[in-house]
């Protein structure tokens, strides 16, 4: 892992690729290739130290779109951890990125932050939840002092937006009270809802991710395309525990 610069991590976050086995199958109407590479060509000039991606990296599950993904982001140089989404196989994943939470919840550093993966997809279905002892992992975890930050793929709060947040987290409230119950979980990320989100619970921060493919204007009853075009999220990581954070389109 690189060290920080200046007491700063510089983690880029991309969702949603949802990139089909043959590169000009559409997705929304629109082909995910060109997003994606348009925002590897933005992150690339941002410099980022690592990369993570919060699931629904394919939109098929092929080995053919892993594998082309796992070639895009390589050009960026720097290690990548993601989490599984709804639209993943995570054994066809593993292979091409094998940082991730596979076997329960995993974790990496970032400069002095701890950043945890957890996996909250299951076969079969749309919605997400988390598995208990897979939340019993994530405590045990989360003993450890300093600051931390959680991402997974599904939102844990509802966003406002009727036609993603019927397939939210599941009983969230689990783990709820086990962000609230650490006060160095300073940030949980996800993707899943298309469309950037931001809000605060006590003292930690929750903060969607917008899709490298089409992303949805927010607060719709149905997905309506943004023409604002593909976005993802830019995340710095001070060794003081502050962290800031804003959108890359």
């Amino acid at each position: 892992m690189n060290n920080t610069s200046n007491g700063v991590f510089r983690l880029a976050q991309i969702s949603d690729c949802h990139l089909p086995a043959s590169a000009d199958t559409p997705y929304r109407g629109l082909k995910a290739d060109p997003g994606l590479e348009a925002m590897i060509n933005t992150l690339a000039a941002w410099q980022p130290q690592a990369l993570l991606i919060t699931g629904d990296l394919s939109e098929d599950a092929s080995e053919a779109s892993y594998r082309r993904l796992a070639q895009r982001v390589g050009q960026l140089n720097v290690p990548v951890y993601v989490v599984p989404g709804n639209h993943d196989d995570p054994a066809r994943m593993q292979p091409y990125f094998p940082n991730g939470p596979y076997d329960g919840p995993w974790a990496f550093d970032a400069g002095r932050w701890k950043l945890l993966l957890l996996n909250s997809a299951r076969p079969g279905r749309i919605d997400g939840s988390i598995e208990p002892e897979d939340l019993q992992k994530l405590r045990q975890v989360l003993r450890d002092e300093g600051p931390a930050m959680l991402a997974l793929h599904h939102q844990p709060v509802a966003i406002g937006s009727p036609w993603i947040d019927k397939y939210r987290l599941q009983e969230p409230q689990g783990l709820l009270d086990c962000i609230a119950a650490h006060p160095e979980l300073k940030a949980v990320v996800w993707g899943h809802v298309h469309q950037p989100f931001e809000t605060m619970l006590g003292g930690t921060r929750f903060m969607s991710c917008p899709s490298t493919a089409a992303n949805s204007l927010p607060e719709c009853a149905r997905f309506t395309l943004d023409p604002a075009g593909p976005a993802c999220r830019w995340l710095e990581l001070y060794d003081d525990g502050r962290l800031e954070s804003g959108i890359l389109r």
